[in-house]
């Protein structure tokens, strides 16, 4: 009895408890302090990571990198969504928050402010991917009857450090460089990749860091050579037995040549310029040493390495790889920001509406206009007898309806292509219905005729589809063919002939061109099998 009472009180201490935290754990000998070290290994061997990273991110570039992501970032939209939508609080609790945003600066004043941008401030939320953290003072204040923060400023990450829980601690007058604990309302701080052993998170620019250094040094020594060996070194040559008074005339008229751009010397001088060239891959080790620093940053800033890494594969499967890479990383950066702003909302929610509301949440959006692949989308929609909206496409196309009829934009009407004469085809008895020409069953049309004369859908469509392609080839492919057989004989040039291919199927891409050409030879080898066959 008495071992089963110590068992439940033992089970009753262990309930809402974690064990395994840093007061726990026997190797972390550094528990006994307050503040946690940064674990980062460039901070920990420079000791004046800002300094160094507000240095790496002027370098161009670093800097193109960057105003890339930040490009991205301030091409979206930003919009406040009901954390609920059925719950009357939850709906009070956004219309606060948007409103705040809406009437608030970020940095508390209308005018001459740092940041007065909203996307600004979640930028700096986001660009924590750079720095391993970033810190944002919320400055609470009553107005209008309700606790809003007046102000939403950045702070610079020398002023904190973080325990090992992973909460601030602010660095001030008389704290020391331990910090001092601060209101868990108070701040809000952006980490990227952070965990239980890190707080910091990882900072994109500690892992550019070796990458910057060498490439620094490169340029150095890059510059060096073009000093050294940029200009072409004159030699002049002369015949022995020349006196010394005319080497040295000859020295002096080489080293005027150098300004002057040509020389004057007498007949049997000879005169070469040696110009340095590289051996190997045929570049400098200093600009290859670049170039490495650049695809390293690159990869590490926004995961792009196709310039430099193709590794056999192709560059159009490279280039979509990386467009889906770098739209992931875009996404990602964002996420980080909404987080930051949730905090935000949070904190407004709790404090003038109470806990267990659902509060508003921050999405990132953007109105892409559609292209060609969306215009054919609806053009396949209307083929198959479907009627969608003219004015959703224009709206989707971002293209403005006309006003009136003069300002319509018409496309030229081209003229039909001559179909070779049809057989006479007997014609029908008396009640039996008329048979649709191959025109007909080549368009919707015809397909509505044929369905109509009596035959299935399946049907329909099968004899419209065999009676479009013969139109096509008989007007199109076969004229090719010819043309094809007639140049060949002639000896005529490719250019040539697709110069008078023009004249009979019109202006074409290279793909659309590509196949008719690719048909064309098709109907030439079967039409040639078939000749040889009878």
């Amino acid at each position: 009895m008495a071992l089963l009472s110590k068992l439940i009180g033992g089970l009753r201490g262990m309930l809402g408890k974690p064990q395994a935290t840093p007061e726990t754990d026997p190797q972390l000998w550094l528990n006994g302090l307050l503040a946690m070290p940064d674990p980062d290994p460039i901070l920990r061997s420079i000791g004046q990571a800002e300094r160094v990273y507000n240095g790496m991110v002027r370098e161009p570039h670093i800097l193109g990198e960057i105003r890339s992501l930040r490009g991205n970032f301030r091409s979206y939209k930003y919009r406040l969504l009901p954390g609920n939508e059925g719950d009357a609080a939850s709906l009070r609790a956004h219309q606060i928050c948007e409103e705040w945003m809406r009437s608030t600066a970020p940095c508390g004043v209308d005018t001459n402010g740092v940041q007065t941008d909203w996307m600004e401030v979640m930028w700096q939320m986001a660009s924590s991917v750079l720095y391993g953290y970033r810190a944002h003072e919320v400055v609470p204040d009553l107005v209008n009857g309700l606790y809003l923060p007046t102000a939403v400023v950045d702070r610079p990450n020398r002023r904190f450090t973080f325990k090992a829980d992973g909460s601030p601690l602010l660095i001030s007058k008389g704290s020391g460089l331990q910090g001092e604990p601060v209101d868990p309302w108070r701040y809000v701080i952006s980490r990227h990749m952070a965990d239980a052993t890190n707080p910091y998170g990882i900072a994109i620019l500690s892992a550019c860091f070796w990458a910057w250094t060498f490439k620094t040094g490169g340029w150095k020594y890059f510059v060096k050579y073009c000093e050294k060996h940029g200009l072409p070194w004159p030699v002049a040559r002369y015949p022995m037995g020349t006196s010394e008074a005319d080497i040295d005339k000859l020295e002096a008229a080489i080293a005027e040549m150098v300004e002057s751009g040509y020389v004057v010397t007498q007949e049997g001088t000879g005169l070469e310029l040696l110009v340095p060239s590289s051996s190997g891959s045929g570049s400098l080790p200093q600009l290859q040493l670049i170039q490495l620093a650049n695809a390293e940053i690159s990869k590490a800033i926004n995961g792009q390495a196709m310039v430099s890494e193709l590794n056999g594969v192709g560059a159009r499967a490279a280039s979509e790889t990386a467009a889906e890479r770098q739209a992931a990383i875009n996404d990602s950066d964002r996420d980080t920001a909404a987080a930051g702003m949730g905090q935000i909302f949070k904190w407004i929610t709790r404090w003038n509406i109470g806990d267990g509301v659902a509060p508003p949440t921050l999405e990132f959006f953007r109105n892409e206009k559609a292209g060609k692949d969306r215009a054919e989308t609806y053009q396949i929609a209307v083929a198959m007898g479907a009627n969608p909206s003219k004015s959703a496409l224009l709206e989707e196309l971002g293209i403005p309806e006309a006003e009136d009829e003069a300002d319509r934009l018409t496309a030229p009407k081209a003229a039909a292509p001559a179909l070779p004469a049809q057989p006479s085809k007997p014609a029908p008895k008396q009640g039996e219905p008329t048979p649709p020409t191959e025109l007909e069953l080549s368009g919707l049309a015809g397909l509505t005729f044929a369905k109509a004369a009596g035959m299935t859908e399946e049907e329909a469509i099968t004899l419209a589809t065999e009676a479009a392609d013969q139109a096509i080839e008989t007007s199109m492919i076969a004229p090719v063919a010819q043309m094809l057989a007639d140049y060949e004989a002639q000896g005529k040039t490719l250019a040539e002939f697709k110069a008078a291919l023009e004249d009979v199927v019109g202006v074409m891409d290279d793909e659309a061109l590509r196949e008719v050409i690719e048909r064309a030879l098709q109907y030439s080898i079967l039409r040639g099998s078939a000749t040889n066959a009878a």
